[in-house]
């Protein structure tokens, strides 16, 4: 995507949805651009950008999987990347 051809709800998004470009940078740096819920919050360093994982997903740019844990526990629930939300991430990554 060429920066100068950036249609205008991506760059709503670039300018006012900060906290979710947060959320979608920390999880294109990781491997398979996944991570459970709550080492993505850690890793953000804040447990109230939960609302924003939900939008974002709401909104396609996360996936979110439930995992059957291995023996007892809760199921983890893993956030991954979409195609529209890792080019997001890659196009504020370069504006940055």
């Amino acid at each position: 995507m060429d920066l100068l051809q950036v249609d205008k709800e991506t760059l709503r998004l670039l300018v006012k949805r900060r906290a979710m470009l947060r959320v979608l940078s920390v999880l294109v740096k990781q491997k398979g651009n996944a991570l459970p819920t709550r080492v993505l919050l850690q890793k953000l360093g804040a447990n109230n950008f939960h609302h924003m994982i939900l939008q974002a997903e709401k909104e396609g740019y996360i996936k979110r999987k439930r995992i059957k844990p291995q023996g007892k526990g809760n199921y983890l629930v893993y956030n991954c990347l979409t195609p529209k939300g890792r080019r997001l991430a890659e196009l504020n990554k370069k504006l940055e």
